[in-house]
């Protein structure tokens, strides 16, 4: 069996942090979401709807910084997989952006649609998308929803795939992009020469 040196190199550090930091604020939208849920108070539930938008706004704005760095690193490595696993990583990488990008903006119309106009942070107003319509509403809301459960499909996928290199194949995707292998660049290649030796 042999290990494939796919991806050893690291992914620059405006990738690594978008990455990860695009991943906690995903969580964080759908944490206050679901625990709103939990209360009945209506001020308590308007803190937490307005927490779940900044959020998402965020996850916008993290998604835009992620492709402007994508596209100036040009980091996404060919590899040694056969073709259609390649061609299968960048579908998934594609809808990841597609669906990152448009859940934040369907939520950002879902409001004005509802007449909830938001500004983030409560402070910075936000453009209107939509007047206020109940049936757009309710569209857009089933569109919300639905993107939501594509999204979370996406984000399951990508986990097991990397998991996959770094179990399966023993390649240094999933190492390329964790924070804590960035003081040792050398350390990626080295840990595959020793994975080799046990092979």
């Amino acid at each position: 069996m042999s290990v494939s040196t796919v991806s050893a190199r690291r992914q620059p550090r405006a990738i690594i942090l978008l990455h990860w930091g695009s991943l906690a604020l995903i969580l964080a939208a759908v944490t206050v979401v679901l625990l709103r849920e939990a209360f009945d108070d209506r001020g308590v539930r308007l803190a937490l709807l307005d927490l779940h938008r900044d959020a998402g706004l965020l996850v916008l704005a993290a998604t835009a910084l992620r492709l402007a760095a994508r596209l100036r690193h040009a980091r996404l490595p060919a590899g040694d997989d056969p073709w259609p696993l390649r061609l299968a990583a960048a579908g998934v990488h594609l809808a990841l952006y597609l669906l990152l990008g448009a859940q934040p903006l369907l939520g950002w119309a879902l409001s004005d649609a509802r007449g909830q106009h938001h500004a983030l942070f409560g402070v910075l107003p936000l453009p209107v998308l939509s007047g206020a319509d109940a049936d757009l509403a309710d569209t857009l809301a089933d569109w919300h929803e639905g993107v939501a459960w594509g999204l979370a499909a996406l984000v399951a996928l990508h986990a097991a795939a990397a998991l996959w290199h770094h179990y399966v194949r023993g390649d240094a995707v999933l190492r390329a992009m964790l924070p804590a292998a960035e003081a040792d660049p050398g350390r990626l290649e080295a840990g595959l020469e020793s994975r080799s030796s046990e092979v």
